[in-house]
């Protein structure tokens, strides 16, 4: 039985999964499973034996419905796990080789640790970090993950993933479950250095035009959903995380307004010159 079970949601990912899939064969850490959910009717296995690939850890599952969506894909994946320990790599993105060597001890002693996440360009520029890069682990709680801006893809115990994604989301759906593990395990165990490369690519589903358009409309969601107690918060903190994901909402109105005007090509880039002192931002509308 494999110890950790990575998820992965593929849609469309030919030009992008074979990237991915190699950066977990490449692991130090080698008793693991990937369970690639192809939510394009794809089948990315064939796709890796003619490209070489022949591993027996990585298996496939199909979707409920092609386009069914990152949550439902992932709940697919989810569901035919059999590691005690669970992380999510995107089928766009890359892990450093020492990503699960590094983050099990740390999730083995509190259940739930993530590494410092990378925002990179394709040719391996870092845009930025999500926090600054230092080698002693700590604690992070929700508001300080959701407020850094930056996807975390943290590895985890089984028995926090609860019932997996709320499958009505298309969009944050990552920044609830997160969420939702951390109101589950207490906090998060940040290991600051960063093993995990999120790709920041033009023409990707985060980066479409017309992305902003449903991150306003999942926002507004997820407010929804809060109110109404349908999502998992950290006791105390859910006034704080309203105006968590009221800010995430304003920032994201900006950079819409950013793509209209044709001054902004990715969030992330986005989002680092809002860092930067008034002066030196040039993207902004």
């Amino acid at each position: 039985m494999p110890l950790i079970t990575i998820l992965m949601a593929a849609y469309q990912a030919e030009a992008t999964i074979l990237a991915a899939v190699n950066s977990v064969r490449g692991q130090a850490h080698g008793n693991w499973e990937l369970i690639i959910a192809s939510d394009c009717g794809t089948d990315y296995l064939s796709l890796c034996r003619a490209n070489g690939i022949e591993d027996g850890r990585i298996h496939m599952v199909p979707t409920p419905a092609i386009g069914a969506g990152p949550s439902a894909a992932r709940n697919a994946a989810l569901a035919a796990a059999q590691g005690n320990y669970l992380s999510i790599l995107d089928s766009d993105d890359r892990w450093q080789s020492e990503k699960l060597s590094a983050l099990l001890p740390l999730a083995q002693k509190t259940g739930l640790a993530c590494d410092n996440t990378g925002a990179m360009h394709p040719d391996g520029h870092t845009i930025a970090t999500a926090y600054p890069i230092a080698a002693a682990p700590r604690e992070i709680d929700a508001v300080t993950m959701m407020n850094t801006g930056v996807p975390h893809f943290p590895l985890f115990r089984r028995n926090l993933a609860g019932s997996g994604y709320h499958g009505d989301l298309r969009f944050a759906e990552d920044v609830v479950f997160n969420m939702e593990l951390i109101a589950r395990a207490g906090a998060m165990t940040l290991l600051p250095q960063p093993l995990t490369h999120y790709i920041q690519r033009p023409d990707s589903a985060t980066n479409a035009t017309s992305s902003w358009q449903r991150a306003e409309a999942a926002y507004g969601q997820i407010l929804a959903k809060l109110d109404h107690g349908q999502i998992t918060v950290p006791a105390g903190q859910k006034d704080a995380i309203k105006r968590a994901f009221t800010e995430k909402r304003r920032l994201n109105s900006a950079y819409g307004a950013a793509v209209v005007a044709g001054t902004a090509t990715t969030f992330q880039s986005f989002l680092a010159t809002q860092r930067l002192p008034v002066g030196q931002r040039r993207d902004m509308p």
